[in-house]
């Protein structure tokens, strides 16, 4: 259990001095926002392309991995959808809000810090794998949802589109991509690059930390909560047990299968919200799950660390 709290601890006491500095007004709103686009931008991407040129990929791809959490996922996605329509009622437009907020991991800000430190650097690879497949599955399968089932007014084909477009130039992406690329090719990288990127990838746990805790900061928690609760308990538990049981059915090896279920633990991501700003449906809804998911997470996530390690 001591081990465990080792890992959990520091994580989430970084989150919470990220939400503390925004709330206490020590980091302003611009300050926020800055650090937040140089974690994404810049620190991020760095440790992202560095472990990918240089770590040892696998001889053929992981199918019965990456159709494991997926499957899983999409399952939760459409436990979401289901909550919404038959829960709650919701418009078939806003059961696409419900689907990404059920099924859309915080593996950026919290995921990647959180696995690395629980599994070093054998997690990497699992991890990314991942990590470079969430949003080219489940945005346009979110856009999907909101603009193709939600309604027929001619603007689907443009909204998919520009959701596509957005994937193409997104730099985690991007950067996974070209490190992958770098790795196929065989080249190395010079010494005073891989040097930089190492100082630069190093502040990407803490940065990606601190950021979510100021993203949290903004958002509220008042009022009813039965929505978000109903999908909080899909995001934080349903979602890993159901990669859990998929991993165990394809055979995936224990590592792996791991590093998967914590993933899918993970709160709901900071994508869902953007999603429920982009199309002005369910915000406070989507906010309160966000925070919500973010503190329970912290003891399913202990949880299965005390009986992975």
């Amino acid at each position: 259990m001591q081990t465990v709290l080792n890992i959990i601890t520091p994580i989430f006491a970084i989150v919470a001095l990220g939400f503390v500095l925004a709330r206490t007004g020590v980091f302003s709103a611009a300050a926020s926002e800055a650090l937040t686009r140089f974690m994404f931008y810049v620190a991020v991407p760095a440790m992202l392309f560095r472990t990918l040129a240089t770590t040892t990929l696998p001889a053929s791809v992981p199918w019965a991995y990456i159709g494991a959490f997926y499957g899983a996922s999409f399952i939760a996605f459409a436990l979401g959808i289901g909550f919404a329509r038959f829960g709650l009622g919701w418009s078939r437009r806003d059961q696409g809000i419900a689907g990404i907020a059920a099924g859309y991991s915080n593996m950026v800000m919290l995921g990647f810090p959180l696995v690395i430190t629980a599994f070093g650097d054998a997690g990497a690879l699992p991890l990314f794998i991942l990590l470079a497949l969430q949003s080219m599955l489940m945005f346009p399968a979110t856009t999907w949802v909101i603009e193709v089932y939600g309604r027929s007014d001619g603007a689907q084909a443009h909204s998919a589109l520009s959701m596509l477009a957005k994937l193409a130039v997104n730099p985690v992406i991007a950067s996974l991509l070209l490190g992958i690329a770098t790795n196929l090719s065989g080249l190395t990288l010079p010494g005073a690059l891989a040097h930089g990127l190492d100082m630069i990838g190093a502040a990407a746990p803490a940065c990606a930390l601190t950021a979510l805790g100021l993203g949290l900061a903004q958002y509220e928690i008042r009022g009813a909560v039965r929505a978000s609760a109903g999908l909080v308990v899909v995001k934080t538990c349903v979602h890993p047990a159901l990669v859990w049981l998929a991993c165990t059915i394809c055979e995936v090896p224990a590592l792996w299968t791991h590093v998967a279920v914590v993933l899918a633990a993970m709160p709901t991501g900071i994508n869902a919200f953007i999603f429920a700003r982009q199309y002005d449906a369910r915000i406070e809804v989507v906010s309160k799950t966000i925070v919500l998911s973010t503190i329970v997470s912290a003891f399913t996530v202990a949880a299965l660390l005390r009986t992975f390690l």
